[in-house]
């Protein structure tokens, strides 16, 4: 893979994004919600891949399949005016679809695009297939680390403006706003145990989990930028200050020192 074909790609990117800008503002905000995510996203991988010492082949791939991990999400929304998977359809298979019909990365060797694709197709998923090649986990679990690390900054900005604005969100969520959470969420955070999203049913079960991603998070990079950026400590603020959820962050906290230390 070459520079310039990156470069190419980017182009594609952000011309294929500027489509679904129009007159509407909560659809050109919901928009560029995506379109934004992606851009610091190609930033985040570049800091990871730089303190990893990867070589620039595999960056490239990486920063490609960074790039386009989310380009089904814009369709996505203009269909249905929502970004939730569950009742509408897989937002990964949507963009592996938009990129064989636009042929964007026939210009790539067969492995090359299969790496960029498979990274896609599963970005999203509870875990990763225990079948995948070394060199195909490697930029998989790269993609993933740089969309947790931008989830969270992309969430903590969402909450805040949802409290000041709340109907502006009605219909959009995909989850009750009710100030709940389920119990079965906080115990699979304290046990370590991945959360798939059909397990969770309210705004507060999804930032729960997410406090637990932490043992997902597969570099070391990535989980010093969340330490950095005081992440788990911001997301924590938008559930409820109970004893459960005292215990879910500092718990995560504790896994995110252990495993930067080594441990």
């Amino acid at each position: 893979m070459t520079k310039q074909q990156l470069e190419q790609f980017k182009k594609w990117f952000y011309d294929y994004a500027a489509t679904f800008y129009g007159d509407d503002a909560l659809t050109n905000e919901s928009i560029r919600l995506k379109d934004d995510h992606t851009r610091r996203m190609c930033v985040d991988i570049q800091l990871i891949t730089k303190e990893l010492g990867i070589d620039d082949n595999r960056k490239m791939l990486a920063e490609t399949a960074v790039l386009f991990h989310d380009v089904g999400r814009f369709e996505q929304f203009m269909k249905y005016k929502s970004y939730n998977d569950v009742g509408t359809e897989n937002h990964s298979l949507l963009a592996l679809k938009i990129l064989a019909e636009n042929k964007v990365l026939d210009c790539l060797s067969q492995r090359e695009k299969e790496i960029i694709e498979e990274a896609i197709r599963f970005h999203g998923e509870k875990e990763l297939p225990k079948n995948l090649d070394e060199q195909t986990e490697l930029i998989a679990k790269l993609v993933r680390d740089a969309d947790k690390l931008d989830i969270y900054l992309v969430m903590i900005n969402w909450l805040g403006d949802l409290q000041k604005n709340p109907q502006k969100y009605l219909g959009t969520m995909g989850f009750s706003a009710e100030n709940k959470y389920s119990k079965h969420i906080v115990i699979a955070v304290l046990e370590d145990r991945t959360i798939d999203y059909k397990e969770l049913k309210t705004l507060n079960d999804m930032i729960i989990a997410q406090l637990g991603w932490v043992i997902d998070v597969n570099f070391v990079p990535t989980l010093k930028e969340i330490k950095k950026r005081k992440l788990l400590e911001q997301m924590a603020t938008f559930v409820p200050d109970t004893e459960d959820v005292r215990r879910v962050l500092k718990h995560s906290q504790q896994q995110l020192e252990a495993r930067i230390a080594g441990n």
